[in-house]
């Protein structure tokens, strides 16, 4: 979780292999220790609807097809496309759906890791304690982003280790080559930082009938200053996103916050027993952050910001002419996709207005899944990843107290606006963020589940 994106976001090829490796020798150790009484004792059950379970083989199933090889009248039965660019190209013989099968492997290896990965984190980040120091990693993580990233920018360098980016350079990008992966990366940790502020909340409450000398003592004490200095985190990291001048991400700060209050005073007014979390308490809590972030950076200077959001600049951008060609390549190999990673050598068949530049990924993760593993494959994944987000937000109603709440609370968030972000964007194809993802919804089913003792 450290590691993950300091490397440019680990998109280089050895940087991958490393959270492969490691990633495949603790799973190793996890069998290894499976059984132990140790462990035994220390989960608790979270019941995982049977369909996501279903949705996730299914994904699978559907990849590992696709690299199955099939003789040319199976394959043309399948999918006539595919089986019509083997005959032109004169490849006779059997063949794969896939049209790059060791980038369709390479890719299912990642996917095989990242679902490992969350899996691991469950399993094993089972206690309060744990789950903390869990969030303190991932919090500190983007704090480093969020400020070297500012430094960089206001000091004018534009780098990243020495190497000096050529990328967004009126940006900054923290350890990332691009702008957005950066906003998705701050703004997926950024509601978990808040969420963090409300799960120690409940030492904010000043009880009424204090002396003056009593309420001295009170704002003195040693955990309530502690809790203060929380709140510096996610104002850090949204400083860090707003000069990450991603339209979208600045949008989904907003979207953030909006979605922590509605869900907080929902939950608020169907809980009003002794155990309801203090509705106006946690949203005045989540307001005053919002605005002391929108106030720093009205400070530091917004000009640079809006200027992002100018009708000239919006105008000019290709996204909506990519996601038209890719709905053509959808179209065309509805069922079974074109195989993961190999959107780069299908897109430019239904390219009939050459862009600038090699358009390697559909600036929308949906687009591409469904284009890459097909309705099938990728209609799969998509309702795994909605339809995990609404079981663990049920969880959520079910618990009452704060430190699940707001840890909950705040990893809930970080997925919504990263799934969102995703409708105009790849973030979840850079590994680092992907990872993270993965790590959400882990640690969310891991508060949600903890042992009510």
């Amino acid at each position: 979780m450290i590691f993950l994106p300091l490397p440019f976001g680990s998109v280089e090829e050895w940087a991958i292999y490393i959270f492969e490796a490691i990633t495949l020798v603790l799973f190793g150790l996890h069998i290894a220790g499976h059984w132990s009484k140790a462990n035994k004792n220390r989960e608790e059950k979270f019941k995982t609807p049977r369909i996501l379970k279903i949705f996730l083989a299914a994904f699978f199933a559907v990849t590992i097809f696709q690299l199955t090889p099939f003789p040319p009248p199976i394959l043309k039965i399948l999918s006539p496309p595919t089986a019509a660019i083997y005959h032109n190209l004169g490849l006779a013989g059997w063949r794969t759906l896939s049209f790059a099968p060791n980038l369709t492997a390479y890719e299912l290896l990642k996917y095989i890791c990242y679902f490992l990965f969350g899996l691991l984190v469950f399993r094993h980040v089972r206690s309060r304690r744990e789950i903390e120091i869990f969030v303190w990693v991932m919090i500190a993580g983007a704090v480093f982003q969020s400020l070297y990233g500012l430094e960089e920018y206001f000091g004018g360098t534009h780098r990243i280790w020495g190497w000096k980016n050529i990328f967004n350079l009126d940006s900054a990008f923290g350890t990332f080559v691009n702008r957005n992966h950066f906003a998705g990366f701050l703004e997926m940790v950024l509601p978990v930082s808040i969420g963090y502020l409300l799960a120690k909340a409940n030492f904010f409450s000043l009880r009424k009938g204090l002396t003056f000398k009593e309420k001295i003592l009170w704002f003195g004490q040693e955990r309530l200053q502690k809790t203060i200095i929380y709140g510096i985190a996610p104002i850090i990291i949204g400083i860090g996103l707003a000069f990450s001048r991603s339209r979208t991400g600045i949008l989904l700060f907003l979207v953030s916050i909006f979605l922590m209050i509605i869900t907080i005073s929902a939950a608020g007014k169907k809980n009003t027993g002794p155990s309801a979390i203090p509705q106006k308490r946690f949203g005045k809590i989540i307001r005053t952050v919002a605005l002391v972030i929108i106030f720093a950076v009205l400070l530091i200077g917004i000009n640079p910001i809006i200027e992002r959001f100018s009708p000239k600049i919006v105008a000019g951008e290709g996204r909506p002419t990519i996601y038209k060609y890719t709905l053509d390549l959808i179209n065309n190999f509805l069922f079974f996709g074109t195989g993961p990673g190999t959107y780069v050598f299908a897109y430019p068949k239904f390219e009939k207005v050459q862009t600038p530049g090699l358009t390697d990924h559909a600036h929308n993760d949906y687009l591409e899944l469904l284009a890459e593993s097909g309705a099938l494959g990728g209609g799969c994944l998509i309702l795994l990843a909605f339809g995990a987000l609404v079981v663990v937000f049920a969880g959520w109603t079910r618990r009452s107290d704060y430190f699940i709440k707001g840890i909950a609370l705040g990893c809930l968030c970080g997925i919504a606006t990263i799934l969102l972000h995703s409708i105009t964007d790849f973030n979840l194809r850079v590994p680092a963020n992907a990872v993270y993802f993965a790590a959400l919804y882990a640690l969310a089913m891991s508060a949600v589940s903890l042992r009510r003792a």
